[in-house]
């Protein structure tokens, strides 16, 4: 059982960095054997995770040895599916938008992600929340940076990136860090609430619906 509960584990995993990769650079044509290295999975996880995909019609093997993404809206609504964000760190703080800007555009392995990304790109939802991806070695110091710990829900949520990988395709938006679309777009999906539909219009907006 605890063999069969931790290869599902290291499966979730593996997809969620191979979409990841995929939807960060969806006009690639991609080899097994990179996708293997670029993730950090053998590459017999690798071809278990293209073959599920291929299965889906997500992915297409139109020559020998290299896939293409051809679905990236399935991709994304399956990784939505799977996706589970890290339980986060509350903060309080009495600091404004502009100071905490100014504070997360100076400092390495951090960006924003949910409500306060999708702002950053759509202006849709005024947010005074700041929903942040903080690196694991950092988050001490950012929250010493921001305020102070709190038990309780506050304006500020430091999510502990998993790892380095979450930061893929980071970019700054109005000389703010914020994720990639495609994981700003799959975090908002997977809390539900309001979360669903801010995302529609993050993905309408930046095209990454097609629409």
């Amino acid at each position: 059982i605890y063999t069969i509960f931790a290869l599902d584990i290291c499966m979730e995993s593996a997809f969620e960095k191979t979409a990841r990769l995929l939807l960060t650079e969806p006009q690639k044509r991609w080899t097994g054997t990179e996708i293997s290295r670029r993730t950090g999975f053998s590459r017999a996880m690798t071809s278990r995770i293209l073959t599920q995909l291929e299965r889906e019609v997500v992915v297409a093997k139109p020559y020998k040895n290299q896939f293409i993404l051809v679905e990236p809206i399935r991709l994304l609504m399956l990784w939505s599916s799977k996706r589970k964000l890290p339980p986060p760190i509350y903060v309080r703080t009495i600091k404004s938008d502009s100071d905490l800007d100014a504070i997360i555009s100076r400092t390495g392995g951090v960006a924003a992600t949910l409500f306060r990304g999708a702002w950053l790109r759509t202006q849709y939802m005024r947010t005074t929340s700041y929903e942040l991806y903080v690196a694991t070695e950092r988050i001490e110091r950012v929250t010493r940076s921001l305020g102070r710990v709190s038990r309780s829900p506050e304006r500020v949520s430091i999510y502990p990136a998993e790892d380095d990988a979450v930061f893929l395709g980071s970019e700054k938006v109005g000389g703010v860090p914020a994720v990639s679309i495609p994981q700003n777009f799959v975090d908002l999906m997977s809390i539900g609430g309001s979360g669903p539909r801010v995302a529609l219009q993050l993905g309408t907006v930046t095209g990454q619906l097609g629409v």
